[in-house]
């Protein structure tokens, strides 16, 4: 029998209430016997299903019953899951089952799914449809000198009203689906070909879906009615979960969603192997998918979940990647090759490197130089097993940078500058103890469960380290632990914090409990992080004190973008006592570097950047036949003169790289740690100044 509790260590480092453990075992009781089990399939029956709600729904922090408001959400999330671009059911199949939407939440409470199961017949039965349709369409000999738009986010269109409408398009969408694989050199035949497998693969996916595999999309759609974090895993699907949170993971290291029948890049890990490639980007669409040498195969439309099957792969194999992106001037067509690797721990190590940075202030003589220690640090990393074997001796990330905030001090550096830049998080026991390097033993975050039943101070049990002035750089992406960490050198005035607007604003703790064999688990937001002051990190991120002209601030990034977000809240505070006095000096040190920003031509470039964003490639939603041909046309020369440079660098950075093994390990300096710099530079020199 398996343990009835799994917890993820490295999301949250959490002990479950007895109460919490009494109610899952509870559950148990619901389900026909392990041996049974073991003996055929389980299924999801109404007793399971009723059982699974309940103690969901007792579990989740938001403590929200299931009522009306919730009833609605499932229905359209349900919805969504089968249909999100509106390209399947009418209006009137839509209008047929609203009459039931309020009524969901009666029906899972007694554990009745039939609704779901009448949609999905219902879905199939448009699929089939529009599979005939494909079948008639792609014999037709398409004139792509005649103009079409093309709307490419379709959840806030209409459900076609008839099927004479739902042909005009799906005969567009056909069309521009023909072009797209056109552009990337496919021809018209073989394009068509890989259309009509997509499509024939999908129908024969959803043909083949019993009705558990209904009931558990159903089950997910509860779910993510409550927050965007909480899911229900069946089998297969914990499986690949378990896979996911390995340290070693092998793929190509990139977090996808599925939006509109595209397969989306939401972000890219670092440390992975699309990351050292450089090209693949954040809300690049993937349209196709190769493996090695292979022809490409259409993914639009394609389940997430096949699609990530498509990419992933053993370490040392080649996969390509046909994508579509926003541009200045359009969607661009291009191809992108990545060999697989493993995204392993070593590669997150803690990184450090001492600069010379000049001095605010410059004598008459010379110019004087400020010695800056900068540790970049990926995630917040912790080696289980060897932390169980080898308590007092094991690789962690907060062990890690105590080793190198000591050699800081011993080479008596001006400064330090700790990155956390991309850093989606990993342990709270690393966050807390690497805040006890900066602040000593003190409290450091605040743990609420659900209901509130329950209330945890978090105090750190390092002694603190380094005590001399301190920059954190942030972005959006950097979250969960990092913002723990921000939190807390910000409420203790303890360090100045450099970036983008705010962090990602992950403040939810989730665990994992195992159901009997065959039945999955259950992913629940069980509590949420508070700051020493009683504020959130939850949807709102860590706020900066100075912001830097960055794109990010302008992409729709963070938890305030995902559906049913949990609300940013606040408790009373704990008892704590500030290490510092930044706000007095925060404002003259903000017109200084407002200063260095107006005149800097990077920081220019990217002001036109984002007004060119926001102008123009935010608001872009369709294109047109023509005028993708177009844009293709001319922009062929210039990918063709890009490809030849970045070969050449990309020739350049391996030489470097096997010339100088150490190379790999050293931070490289950018226009946004030289802002750092110079903005601590700034605060030493005030400092002097006071003494």
């Amino acid at each position: 029998m398996k343990k009835i509790l799994h917890l993820i260590e490295s999301k949250n480092f959490m002990k479950v209430s007895k109460h919490l453990l009494l109610k899952l075992a509870l559950l148990f009781f619901l389900f026909p016997s392990f041996s049974a089990a073991q003996e055929e399939k389980p299924k999801l029956t109404g007793s399971v299903v009723k059982g699974i709600v309940e103690q969901f729904v007792s579990m989740h922090y938001s403590q929200k019953p299931l009522d009306d408001e919730v009833s609605t959400k499932i229905f359209e999330l349900f919805l969504n899951r089968l249909d999100p671009a509106h390209y399947y059911f009418l209006q009137d199949d839509v209008a047929e089952f609203r009459k039931f939407e309020t009524r969901v939440d009666d029906m899972l409470r007694r554990g009745n799914a039939n609704l779901a199961l009448d949609i999905f017949e219902r879905f199939k039965k448009r699929l089939s449809e529009r599979l005939a349709m494909m079948e008639e369409f792609v014999g037709e000999d398409f004139d792509f000198s005649r103009d079409a738009n093309w709307i490419l986010e379709r959840a806030d269109q209409p459900y076609p009203e008839t099927t004479a409408e739902a042909r005009v398009i799906w005969r567009t969408k056909i069309k521009f689906d023909l072009l797209t694989l056109k552009l990337g050199d496919t021809s018209l035949k073989e394009g068509k070909e890989r259309l009509m497998k997509r499509v024939r693969g999908l129908w024969k996916d959803f043909s083949q879906y019993e009705n558990d595999d209904v009931v558990s999309m159903y089950l997910n759609s509860m779910a993510a009615a409550y927050d965007p974090h909480s899911s229900y895993l069946a089998a297969q699907d914990l499986k690949n979960f378990d896979i996911s949170i390995k340290l070693s993971l092998e793929g190509i290291g990139a977090v996808l969603r599925w939006e509109d029948g595209y397969t989306v890049v939401n972000s890219i890990v670092p440390g992975g192997a699309a990351a050292r490639n450089g090209k693949l980007k954040p809300d690049d669409r993937i349209i196709a998918v190769a493996q090695g040498d292979k022809a490409f195969e259409s993914v639009i439309d394609m389940r997430l979940n096949n699609v990530v099957q498509l990419i992933r792969g053993k370490r040392g194999t080649k996969v390509g990647l046909q994508v579509l992106r926003k541009t200045k001037k359009g969607f661009d067509t291009l191809k992108i090759v990545i060999m697989r690797d493993k995204i392993v721990l070593k590669d997150g190590e803690a990184q450090s490197s001492i600069f010379e940075q000049p001095a605010a202030v410059e004598s008459k003589s010379k110019q004087e130089m400020l010695r800056i220690g900068v540790i970049k640090l990926r995630s917040f990393y912790v080696d289980f097993n060897d932390r169980r074997k080898n308590p007092g001796n094991y690789k962690s990330s907060s062990r890690d940078v105590k080793v190198l905030l000591k050699k800081f001090v011993d080479e008596n550096v001006d400064g330090v500058i700790l990155d956390l830049r991309n850093n989606g998080g990993g342990g709270l026991d690393e966050a807390i103890n690497m805040a006890g390097l900066f602040i000593g033993h003190n409290p450091v975050v605040i743990v609420r469960q659900s209901g509130g039943r329950r209330v945890t101070v978090h105090r750190s049990r390092e002694r603190a380290v380094y005590t001399g002035p301190l920059v954190i750089m942030l972005n959006r992406y950097s979250a969960s632990a990092s913002e723990i960490l921000a939190g807390a050198m910000h409420d203790y005035q303890r360090a100045f914090l450099v970036g983008d607007t705010t962090t990602f604003g992950k403040g939810t703790v989730q665990n994992i409990f195992q159901l009997p064999e065959g039945y999955g688990a259950l992913k629940v937001t069980i509590a949420q992080f508070y700051r020493v002051s009683g504020w959130s990190t939850q949807n709102r991120g860590v706020e900066t004190s100075f912001v830097l002209p960055s794109l990010n601030n302008a992409r729709e990034i963070g938890e305030s973008t995902l559906d049913n977000a949990l609300p940013w809240r606040s408790i009373d505070p704990v008892s704590y006592r500030v290490s510092g006095n930044l706000k007095k000096v925060l404002p003259q040190l903000k017109k200084l570097s407002a200063e260095r920003i107006a005149n800097s031509d990077f920081f220019q470039k990217i002001d036109e950047d984002v007004q060119e964003y926001l102008a123009k490639i935010k608001p872009l939603k369709y294109t047109s036949i023509l005028k993708m041909q177009e844009d293709d046309t001319r922009r062929k020369t210039q990918r063709d003169q890009e490809l030849a440079f970045a070969t050449k660098k990309e020739t350049e950075e391996k030489s470097a790289t096997e010339e100088s093994p150490e190379s790999k390990k050293e931070i490289q300096r950018d226009d946004y740690m030289n802002e750092s710099m110079a903005i601590l530079a700034d605060y030493i020199n005030l400092q002097q100044k006071t003494e």
